[in-house]
């Protein structure tokens, strides 16, 4: 219970300059989709999701990438809307935006085969693994970590996923930055999935390292 309290707390709280941090996502999501049997089919927010959700059954939750591969995310989630194409279940793909990267053209195969998803990007501009990694090597090595950034971020420039998602034929929302127009936006995709069972995409720019 006094874990639990700590993470509510913790998902109510903004990032630094009233950033969107993963806490603040994964709590928003859920709040937006637990009244619709939600089946979370990728991602977990650095396990935001697991403490923020009530996941209690197993066809709830997918489970992680088996062999971490590159570019999981948009194929499990469009296997799972395949599954529960012609059910009341709301497929959800929280999905990071270096793996989104790595397929991209998923989203076509969304959109074509017109599958109910809901894809949410934690979108931090950055291969986040890899910045994460390259640190742990710098400290280890004795080098400069401001140095782990180089050859992965996506900042310069970055990265238009919502247009990107547009221009592959699904709806996209964003890019979304304040944490006060987050229920609005997951909303309105929600709905949309819902009652036109298509693939809709809200791009949401988080907080590096949250």
């Amino acid at each position: 219970r006094a874990a639990r309290t700590r993470w509510a707390t913790t998902a109510r709280t903004p990032g630094p300059g009233g950033a969107i941090t993963q806490a603040n996502l994964a709590a928003a999501v859920w709040a937006a989709v637990r009244e619709h049997e939600p089946v979370l089919a990728n991602g977990s927010l650095s396990d935001w999701a697991h403490r923020t959700w009530e996941l209690s059954a197993p066809r709830d939750y997918l489970g992680s990438s088996g062999g971490a591969g590159l570019g999981y995310g948009l194929g499990a989630s469009i296997g799972a809307a395949l599954a529960h194409r012609d059910d009341d279940r709301l497929v959800v793909d929280l999905q990071s935006d270096g793996d989104l990267l790595m397929t991209p053209g998923a989203l076509w195969t969304a959109a074509h085969e017109k599958l109910p998803l809901l894809i949410v990007t934690d979108n931090n501009r950055a291969y986040q693994n890899s910045v994460h990694h390259a640190r742990i090597v710098a400290g280890h090595r004795d080098r400069d970590p401001a140095n782990a950034v180089a050859g992965t971020t996506l900042t310069d420039p970055p990265v238009d996923i919502a247009g990107l998602a547009r221009s592959l034929g699904v709806r996209a929302l964003g890019p979304i930055s304040r944490a006060e127009d987050l229920a609005t936006a997951l909303g309105e995709a929600v709905t949309t999935v819902i009652r036109e069972r298509r693939t809709v995409l809200v791009d949401v720019l988080t907080a590096t390292g949250t």
